[in-house]
């Protein structure tokens, strides 16, 4: 991984975290998200599970899992990462802590055990690589026949709907008919269970929307701002970008078989509106999507998306 993303990491170790884990207003909590829809894909999984974690961050995946029973090994190139996961690990009971492993090791050169995992996760890692074939390869490596794959992408079809600089750009590089084509073909009816759940989820998030004294100038700050415990977090350009489609074929050319997309991060409405609009409101009315993430449509509004795989 370049040397610059890992000095990043190392300088912005405790900011990311709270940019990732925490709603501070304006501010959607990926990461936290992320975490969520993984535990609920393997949720249902009875039996004891090899987990490994590439570029586990502050733990929190790794953590969740261990919980649950699985036997969760994580490594991440930042030292500062690895001793924020290890802090989190020391608040654990004995036994959830012989689940647990954390490892300041490089993601794709490791002392880790080839064909011996279940599951390998790579959250908000692969576009941090200047090719996607190699930490698909590295999970290849890693995990057993019919091992699952994990992985979380920056959704380039988003770039059609965010009105931003993003958009401008597929314009003038001749990507957005490719892009709007792609969209297209996800675009299915809606479940009627899934359509009962956005509802009830919109009544909630309706009766709660705050707005009496919501625009407070220090609770209007972000985490950048108010560079809490004295880091800020600024990141230094951006990961590279995929679609589904892409990374279907690029799955398919290494040995694995693409199985199902969540959507993470939905748009209800323009996100230009967010800070427009009074703090936590553009959030919650986000929310009401989240009953749909599991569907092809999700991936339409939504700025991330999280790809499984299984190891042919």
């Amino acid at each position: 991984m370049d040397n610059k993303v890992k000095s990043f990491f190392e300088e912005n170790a405790e900011s990311w975290v709270l940019n990732g884990y925490n709603d501070d207003g304006y501010n959607y909590p990926t990461a936290y998200h992320r975490a969520r829809i993984i535990n609920k894909i393997l949720k249902e999984e009875k039996n004891k599970l090899n987990v490994v974690d590439l570029g586990c961050g502050s733990g929190n995946v790794s953590i969740i899992l261990a919980k649950q029973g699985h036997s969760v090994v994580g490594i991440d190139e930042s030292k500062s990462m690895i001793e924020l996961s290890k802090k989190e690990k020391n608040k654990l009971s004995n036994v959830n802590k012989l689940n647990l492993e954390f490892k300041n090791q490089s993601i794709t050169d490791n002392s880790l055990e080839a064909g011996y995992y279940d599951v390998c996760i790579a959250m908000g890692v692969i576009g941090y690589f200047d090719k996607d074939e190699i930490l698909f390869n590295e999970a290849k490596r890693l995990l057993k026949p019919g091992g699952l794959f994990i992985v979380s992408f920056r959704n380039r079809l988003f770039n059609m709907q965010s009105l931003s600089f993003r958009t401008i750009n597929e314009i003038k590089s001749n990507n957005a008919i490719n892009l709007i084509n792609e969209i297209e073909e996800l675009y299915e009816r809606v479940p009627e269970k899934n359509v009962e759940d956005l509802l009830n989820v919109l009544k909630k998030s309706v009766s709660k929307i705050p707005l009496k004294n919501s625009y407070d100038k220090e609770k209007m700050k972000s985490p950048n701002e108010k560079k809490e415990k004295g880091a800020s977090y600024k990141p230094f350009y951006e990961p590279r970008q995929h679609t589904p489609k892409q990374i279907t074929n690029i799955s398919n050319k290494i040995g694995f078989k693409a199985e199902s997309f969540f959507g993470v991060h939905p748009h209800l409405i323009d996100p230009n509106l967010n800070k427009l609009l009074p703090p936590k409101l553009f959030n919650k009315i986000s929310t009401c999507l989240e009953p749909l993430e599991d569907l092809p449509i999700s991936l339409v509004w939504s700025s991330v998306f999280i790809g499984t795989f299984y190891k042919k």
